[in-house]
């Protein structure tokens, strides 16, 4: 009889530990889930392969129109920045896509209209930004639609490097042309700039092709031996027309 009960409570005993042990386990599961749901994932970035493109500021859309843009004094008979895309981009070895994508590769030469804020302008300065060539043809050539020059016309730009991009730039601006034959005619007007040198004014008497026909090209020519740093800008280049 003694066996018995004493066996009985230890029959109750192990089903009253194994209860506990139940609830334990029940209670260290929930702790464990709230743990868990409470701790955020670790987030993990991406890697980014290196670019051999040069950096470059957001391009702003450039404002194409073929017609002259009248002006108190005169009138603005081709605007260079306007018409960016409707250029034909050349680099001396090969014919470029004009205003291709930001990301896409531009060691072949590149222009873009940017924000004058970048270059501590005014708000509303056309400024255009070019880089010659890095990969074969170094230099970048920047064709325009044709244009009858008229007596008064004046090639118009204020020139220099980037100084945010890159203080070593060295650089050739020319402005060239095609003749109505489709012969090239270079050197024409020429700048040499390094970043030691103020800003180059530029107000340039086209008389010599007054009567012609053209098709002006900005040209970019690098005098160093790193080309894809050689962010050249040019701000509100215009063939300037002036009022008879």
């Amino acid at each position: 009889m003694v066996a018995r009960n004493k066996n009985s409570r230890n029959g109750l005993h192990r089903k009253s530990m194994n209860k506990k042990l139940s609830i334990l386990s029940i209670f260290l599961l929930f702790i464990f889930a709230c743990s868990f749901a409470s701790t955020p994932p670790t987030p993990t970035a991406t890697p980014i392969p290196p670019s051999q493109t040069p950096l470059i500021p957001t391009p702003v859309p450039p404002t194409a129109t073929l017609a002259p843009t009248q002006t108190p004094t005169g009138t603005v008979a081709l605007d260079f920045v306007a018409l960016l895309c409707n250029a034909k981009w050349m680099n001396g070895a090969r014919h470029l896509t004009a205003c291709p994508d930001p990301n896409a590769d531009h060691s072949g030469g590149y222009a873009v209209v940017i924000d004058p804020a970048s270059e501590g302008l005014t708000a509303g300065t056309p400024v255009l930004l070019t880089i010659p060539a890095w990969s074969g043809g170094a230099a970048l050539f920047l064709r325009y639609p044709t244009l009858k020059v008229h007596a008064g016309d004046h090639f118009r730009a204020t020139l220099r490097c980037s100084g945010p991009l890159n203080p070593q730039c060295a650089v050739q601006f020319a402005l060239e042309y095609y003749d109505a034959k489709g012969n090239y005619h270079s050197p024409f007007l020429q700048w040499n700039y390094d970043p030691s040198m103020p800003d180059i004014q530029v107000d340039a008497d086209l008389t010599a092709l007054v009567g012609q026909s053209v098709d002006f090209v900005l040209a970019l020519r690098p005098n160093n031996n790193t080309p894809q740093q050689d962010a050249a800008v040019w701000i509100a280049p215009v063939i300037y027309r002036q009022n008879p």
